[in-house]
């Protein structure tokens, strides 16, 4: 290939680069500097372009790795984080090139942006920080309760009573996150459906007799509103429960922040689905956020809803095991005035 052409092609290729791409020759001069380079460097690539190294790029980690690559007989790669203009992360590669007998032609680099691993590093933090204070808060609870009956109070028919109900609300709490946890680790054989008909008014009532007792100590109302005859549904009696379960759990809990207010569980038929509504008037759901939270691990913002507890998997997965049925679920919210989860489901 004539070197004109094959020098076109290599210029075409590093400026294709999504990646920021230097290199030098063998006295330090830059010969090749990327767009993206320039970004990363805050410098134009035709003012770069022809200046020694060390006058180009201001980080010296990756200004020694240059020179260390020209200077050195035997040079050694270079791959090491370095810290560029407004506080970025790069993940660099620097090496020599030689020719195929050796002759020093100078030395390139390689910049991979580690924003996207920084974010996914935070989010990681943010689980474990979320997953420790929802674990240690009833656990925290369940301790104290049963250091207080150990040291006396168990004699006091209603102190034992009331503790004994606080030890069993923090358990649930406990058995709630496994089950979330449990359901959201499994692999995708747990997709799996084992149908059975069965009738929605009897599995919804089933979940509300669960959040009674939660429910009247919040000060929330729970009801069911179903017309008569109501079509049976083949569903994975197991899994929907679980969606129900989560479903109102979120209810409850974000409507009894206000220590007060209501839930209303409604069933319906719509052509040929059975429509679920679970809706309350809590605090509701900012906008910004109404489009995230059926993502895996989001949690709202407010401190409010921070010390509810939970990890932010209740809404995915009830998401998910809709999805497996082949029905869907939406939320309709107004800040301040509550939500409505509406789950549809096919009729065979």
């Amino acid at each position: 290939m004539p070197p004109r052409i094959e020098g076109q092609l290599s210029d075409a290729l590093i400026k294709g680069l999504s990646d920021p791409a230097i290199g030098i020759d063998r006295v330090g001069m830059v010969r090749v500097f990327n767009d993206e380079a320039g970004v990363a460097l805050g410098i134009k690539p035709e003012d770069a372009i022809g200046r020694k190294v060390w006058e180009v790029v201001t980080v010296s980690e990756l200004s020694r790795a240059f020179m260390a690559q020209i200077k050195d007989s035997n040079p050694v790669t270079v791959e090491q984080v370095m810290v560029f203009p407004n506080n970025r992360l790069f993940a660099v590669k620097v090496q020599a090139v030689r020719t195929d007998k050796g002759r020093n032609l100078g030395a390139v680099a390689v910049l991979r942006d580690m924003a996207g691993i920084q974010k996914i590093e935070r989010g990681i933090d943010q689980i474990m920080s979320d997953l420790n204070r929802s674990i240690s808060a009833p656990l925290t609870a369940i301790k104290g309760c049963v250091e207080t009956l150990l040291e006396g109070a168990y004699n006091d028919r209603t102190i034992t009573h009331r503790f004994l109900q606080m030890i069993n609300d923090e358990a649930n709490r406990l058995v709630r996150l496994v089950m979330t946890l449990e359901r959201s680790l499994a692999d995708e054989s747990a997709h799996k459906l084992n149908k059975t008909k069965c009738r929605l008014e009897d599995l919804v009532r089933s979940v509300i007799d669960m959040f009674v007792k939660v429910a009247e100590n919040h000060h929330v109302s729970l009801a069911v509103e179903f017309p008569e005859n109501l079509p049976w549904v083949e569903v994975d009696r197991a899994l929907l429960n679980k969606a129900l379960v989560n479903l109102v759990d979120n209810a409850v809990r974000y409507t009894g922040i206000n220590n007060q207010g209501q839930i209303v569980i409604t069933l319906s038929q719509r052509e040929r689905t059975v429509v679920i509504e679970v809706k309350d008037n809590g605090i509701g759901i900012p906008p910004e956020e109404r489009e995230r939270i059926f993502e895996r691990f989001y949690r709202g913002s407010d401190e409010k809803v921070a010390n509810l507890g939970g990890i932010g998997l209740g809404l995915p997965v009830a998401a998910d095991i809709v999805k497996a049925h082949g029905g869907t679920i939406e939320v309709s919210s107004e800040e301040g005035q509550g939500s409505t989860f509406t789950v549809v489901l096919p009729i065979r």
